[in-house]
């Protein structure tokens, strides 16, 4: 999934030439103030002030030229990527020069390694894997060696943090730099630095802050203290669409459909131009929202909206797949699968979301949906969103039947076990799962790994670490299924909690 994109933010405070520090301080928080309220404006100006106020401090320079960056990321507009290598040419040159004179000038340094760290998110946002691999070792350099020399620069940990938890968190993640030789992961050396700059630091506090809250909720399962961060930042910037949408899409993976769509839909009605790719996103992330929701009149026109507008390659070929569901649950067939076909025609990047939209867009222009498939996808879907009840009563009534295929009787145990969850019936749920992982061969073949994993949560709620650790060691048996990447993950995260 796509999720919300954080910048690795990091600033300097340098010595002053022209101007006092402290002037210099007071336009670069002035202009990083209006860039979280989205005034781009008036923050290139506050910007363009600290520039003239002394051009040769790096500070002016480097958030000039992420006005630019902003743009480019958040609005895909091809020219602002020319003018931010440009202007972060202008930020390399500048740090340089200071450190040419000073090689203990460690902000200088940070800033430096810091402009690196936003070419490699350009680069890669413009697909230029190489480049940004490159981009990014420079970066892990200079912050390693800033935060060597002083360690007590609270903003320069923000960045560093971020690359030891990457790499020490995601294995992919790490060997594409490993190459490069010197980077080394650490998951919870990562956090801590984090920690400290989201307490300690002056520049990138809000920054160390939003980074903070989306790992206690992804990493750390620490919903309730990412919760109440991004809604404190909500309230003081209301117009900020990125942190809008980062709680729609946390209360969607939270499965609580309805409070997504609040904030998701909210981005929306804002319409800011600058943050074109964020509303596209947040149409299809509202159309995923009412489809949980079984309410597919109202998805459907957030899809086809989010379809129209979006020249985006990821989430494609899912949001197709899903308008034809939503087609064929409504009975029209012919439009469903002309919508499979286009999920077909849609790129697939290995997002978890557009694998599953091809496979089973496929499945479904050879067989349609049965009234058996779509009562399962109803129970499925009320799971999702937290209906619980709905959830088991939905379920139960599918089971009732005696024509179910093998797919359709493990969906429908497996819904069950996700309502008895959710309600705390840890026991029964093992029932349901158990049910759900021994029906035998079928094309769902994600059931059966998720049944595991779910097997193995619900025993460690009842206190049995055995039986936990021996469900969890089954689940990674499993290969080739939707969604594998987030159960692996989820695994790994779970495990290094609780060992």
């Amino acid at each position: 999934m796509t999720r919300p994109l954080l910048p690795l933010l990091l600033l300097i405070a340098t010595a002053p030439v022209a101007a006092t520090a402290d002037e210099i301080d007071r336009l670069v928080q002035q202009g990083i103030e209006q860039l979280y309220s989205v005034q781009f404006d008036a923050a290139a100006a506050s910007f363009d002030q600290a520039i003239k106020a002394d051009p040769t401090d790096p500070r002016g320079h480097f958030y000039r030229a992420n006005v630019h960056l902003w743009s480019y990321l958040f609005a895909r507009q091809q020219a602002q990527s020319l003018l931010y290598f440009n202007a972060s040419d202008r930020v390399i040159r500048v740090a340089e020069a200071r450190l040419k004179s000073n090689p203990r000038d460690h902000r200088s340094r940070m800033f430096l390694g810091m402009t690196y760290g936003y070419r490699a998110i350009a680069n890669a946002r413009a697909e230029n894997l190489m480049s940004a691999a490159l981009s990014a070792k420079t970066c892990y350099d200079q912050l390693t060696e800033v935060v060597k020399a002083d360690p007590k620069l609270a903003d320069a940990q923000l960045g560093l943090g971020i690359f030891h938890f990457i790499f020490g968190s995601v294995p992919k993640a790490a060997g594409v730099l490993a190459g490069l030789g010197g980077v080394k992961g650490d998951a919870q050396l990562g956090l801590r630095e984090i920690e400290n700059a989201a307490a300690r630091g002056f520049y990138f506090r809000n920054d160390a802050k939003l980074a903070l809250a989306l790992l206690n909720i992804y990493y750390r399962d620490d919903f309730k203290a990412g919760e109440k961060t991004l809604n404190e930042m909500a309230r003081k910037y209301p117009k900020n669409v990125a942190i809008l949408y980062a709680l729609g899409n946390v209360y969607l993976d939270q499965e609580q459909p309805e409070k997504a769509v609040i904030y998701l839909d909210k981005v929306t009605q804002l319409g800011n131009v600058d943050f074109r790719t964020i509303n596209d996103f947040s149409y299809q992330r509202c159309g995923m929202a009412f489809f949980t929701q079984n309410n597919f009149p109202r998805a459907k026109t957030y899809l086809q909206k989010f379809l129209r507008r979006s020249d985006e390659k990821i989430l494609k070929a899912y949001a197709w797949y899903l308008l034809g569901v939503c087609f064929e649950m409504e009975g029209a067939r012919g439009d469903a699968v002309a919508a499979y076909q286009r999920a077909l025609k849609s790129p697939n990047y290995g997002t978890p979301e557009d694998m599953v939209g091809h496979r089973r867009a496929k499945m479904l222009i050879a067989t349609p949906l049965t009234p058996n498939d779509m009562e399962a996808i109803r129970a499925l879907n009320n799971a999702t969103a937290s209906n619980f009840d709905g959830a088991i009563s939905t379920a139960n009534a599918l089971l009732a039947r005696s024509n179910l295929t093998p797919a359709q009787r493990a969906q429908a145990h497996y819904a069950i076990g996700q309502g008895l969850q959710g309600k705390k019936q840890f026991a029964k749920a093992i029932e349901s799962y158990r049910s759900a992982v021994s029906v035998g061969k079928h094309p769902e073949t994600w059931v059966t790994p998720f049944g595991f994993l779910h097997l193995a949560e619900c025993y460690l709620a009842l206190n049995d670490r055995t039986n936990w650790r021996k469900n969890i060691e089954t689940a990674k048996t499993f290969h080739g299924y939707d969604n594998e990447k987030m159960l692996r993950f989820q695994i790994e995260r779970d495990v290094t909690m609780i060992d």
